[in-house]
């Protein structure tokens, strides 16, 4: 059987505020977004390893010793995130390649650590809330009950027990024990991390290794892998268990490893999906494809750009491919869409209210201007100030692109989804959890 490939976790970037908006041009995500949380809900894309739910509650248990609101020396960072960052340096120092696959902060990590420097804040991602370890896997750790009002919630309770049991560490939750003995070790260790507002150990600490044998993403034990499954399967989230069942039968499993592609396998599920999750699915299909033909649309304007390196006038524009494609089938494209929308809400009224302006009949270089023009509204309205659009427009229509937005290709024009919908990550999450052979 071919072997699932982790793909890259982009946490390291986490740029500084900028007037520049480099993702989703046109305003397409939000939509995606929405129904990507009907159909799996709490699991995001940055998800891959589900053992960070018992890091999370490893965290969440700790914090016990600590009031309430303790914050590090910094001013900003709680128990939790002092947590993170030993677990994180702990296993960059003494972890495995597949321990520290798709680990958050391992960059900046091995950079503090080069240069003989205590990780702490400033020294971390930028936004871990976001995108550190808790941040990606909190709404999940929440909808789960592995976190109940910052405290471990009933899964969280058995997850430590399976957890502590698997790996010999009686004790941990109370009594004595090697479990007790570690437990001792790291909560002085986030206390003194939380005085000094930064990891407060050097690198012969025997914590370290201790870390990385009992808390690697990658070394589920069998008990623990039990309480998580269950979790995941939980029935009254939305569709996650109904998918995770046709994923990890032979015959999904074969249909997802013939493409890795979630297009033909939602059209491979929907052929197997109740009544309520068939509508959801065809709301999906419906929707990546208008998706695809304003993003591909939009690809060949910038690389027609990219190539000319000067104005060009939307009638020039609209001779390429992708856009002679969306133009012709934009009315029907949209119209199907919203009909396949219309039992979700507020997803139908959004995508009537963003795109109605790009469904209606016109000639294509009215078409194409109406594009520019689309995602020259799209990027004032994002957050906080608003971000410059990716082409300077001239008043008789014209467009030049700016540098940071060249293209060397043309659009892909496969029918490919644009957005994703999470079904990498419940492999990989099967994958570690011994569901898929």
């Amino acid at each position: 059987m071919t072997a699932h490939i982790l793909a890259p976790l982009l946490t390291e970037e986490d740029r500084a505020e900028s007037a520049e908006g480099a993702i989703d041009p046109l305003g397409l995500y939000q939509i995606a977004d929405e129904l990507a949380i009907r159909l799996i809900p709490d699991v995001r894309e940055r998800q891959q390893r589900s053992r960070w739910l018992t890091i999370l509650a490893v965290g969440l248990s700790l914090g016990a010793r600590f009031e309430p609101d303790a914050v590090a020396a910094d001013g900003r960072s709680e128990p939790w995130q002092v947590f993170e960052w030993y677990v994180v340096e702990g296993l960059v120092r003494q972890g495995t390649q597949a321990d520290v696959a798709a680990l958050p902060g391992v960059a900046k990590t091995r950079r503090a650590i080069h240069d003989g420097l205590p990780l702490s804040a400033g020294r971390y991602l930028k936004t871990p809330s976001v995108f550190g370890g808790h941040g990606i896997y909190r709404a999940l750790g929440r909808g789960a009950g592995v976190e109940v009002a910052g405290q471990p919630g009933e899964t969280g309770i058995e997850l430590l027990e399976a957890w502590a049991h698997d790996q010999g560490l009686d004790g941990f939750l109370g009594g004595g024990g090697p479990g007790a003995e570690l437990r001792g070790k790291l909560e002085d260790a986030v206390a003194d991390g939380l005085r000094q507002g930064a990891v407060a150990r050097r690198a012969g600490w025997s914590g370290w290794k201790a870390i990385a044998r009992h808390l690697s993403p990658a070394r589920t034990g069998p008990g623990e892998a039990e309480v998580l499954w269950r979790a995941l399967m939980d029935r009254g989230a939305g569709h996650r268990a109904a998918v995770l069942e046709q994923l990890t039968a032979d015959a999904g499993l074969a249909q997802w490893d013939a493409h890795r592609a979630e297009r033909p396998f939602h059209e491979w599920l929907r052929e197997r999906a109740g009544d309520e999750l068939r509508r959801l699915l065809d709301a999906v299909l419906a929707y990546e494809r208008w998706s695809r033909l304003l993003q591909d649309a939009f690809e060949d304007c910038l690389y027609r750009l990219s190539r000319e390196r000067d104005r060009i006038r939307p009638a020039q524009l609209a001779d390429e491919p992708a856009v002679r494609a969306a133009h012709a089938e934009a009315p029907e494209a949209f119209a199907d869409a919203a009909a396949r929308l219309e039992p979700f809400e507020p997803e139908a009224s959004q995508f009537q209210q963003a795109f109605a302006g790009l469904s209606e009949p016109s000639d294509a270089a009215a078409w194409v201007d109406a594009l520019l023009e689309h995602h020259r509204r799209v990027q004032r309205k994002k957050p906080p100030h608003g971000k410059n659009p990716w082409l300077e427009r001239f008043d008789d229509g014209a467009a030049v692109i700016r540098p940071d937005y060249l293209r060397d290709a043309a659009a892909r024009r496969d029918g490919s989804y644009v957005h994703g919908y999470r079904t990498p990550s419940l492999v990989s999450f099967a994958r570690d959890l011994g569901k898929i052979r």
